[in-house]
């Protein structure tokens, strides 16, 4: 190897080494091509952000994208219209089956079952609830359930709810058999009411056989100290060697 960089410094090169940490982008088409994901499951889809950003990265397979907020699914259902392997849904996903309160925020992407807290509110002045919704919850279960997809499917199960991953992660207690990878926004210093601290998300999943493949911040306070991440889990049972 010294050989090869002198060489190349001589002729007015530099070799440089591949990233070992690239971008969530990056590891994500890693990841779905290592692991042979055929299927994403969206959850928390907002306008298609991440289903779009799959299909830029050359992802061909099927895409269920659940976003509850009835405007921005309006928004979700013209963007994915075009698309034969995109189906999207105007409901939430949870641990239980029946109708639930949205707060709506002045920022789309901040909507939460939850409430927000005194910190989320000082870090963040657009989670301000403008009103709220009463919304659809369905398990994963039962989707996957009826969609048949336990037995041939390797999923992908992006979860982005703003404080209430773990709610449906615990609605999809009867499938993990056929998720392979997990997305999962953590928080190191929740936003929201009731949302779980980071340590006990990743002790839930780890439990469950799911291991950090990749941890990317997502927000930072201004002295730079994370807020939260996005964290990315492989199942060890269902892991490609």
């Amino acid at each position: 190897m010294k050989l090869l960089y002198s060489l190349a410094r001589s002729l007015g090169y530099e070799l440089i080494r591949r990233k070992k940490n690239p971008s969530l982008r990056a590891h994500l088409r890693n990841v779905i091509h290592r692991h042979a994901i055929d299927v994403v499951i969206d959850v928390g889809a907002n306008d298609g952000q991440f289903a779009l950003l799959l299909r830029s990265e050359g992802f061909r397979g099927t895409i269920y994208s659940f976003e509850p907020v009835n405007s921005t699914y309006e928004q979700l259902r013209r963007i994915a219209q075009h698309d034969a392997n995109w189906e999207v849904f105007n409901t939430a996903l949870g641990e239980r089956v029946g109708d639930a309160i949205i707060n709506v925020t002045a920022s789309s992407d901040l909507c939460s079952l939850l409430d927000p807290n005194d910190f989320g509110k000082t870090a963040f002045p657009s989670i301000a609830v403008s009103h709220q919704e009463t919304i659809a919850m369905d398990t994963l279960d039962n989707f996957i359930a009826r969609e048949k997809l336990a037995k041939a499917a390797r999923i992908l199960l992006k979860m982005d709810t703003q404080g209430y991953d773990l709610q449906v992660f615990q609605g999809a207690q009867q499938s993990l058999g056929c998720i392979v990878c997990l997305l999962s926004e953590i928080s190191l210093m929740p936003i929201y009411a009731q949302a779980p601290h980071y340590l006990d998300a990743l002790r839930l999943y780890e439990g469950k056989g799911f291991v950090p493949s990749g941890l990317y911040p997502v927000s930072r306070n201004d002295d730079l100290s994370v807020i939260e991440m996005d964290c990315v889990l492989i199942n060890n049972a269902l892991a490609q060697p």
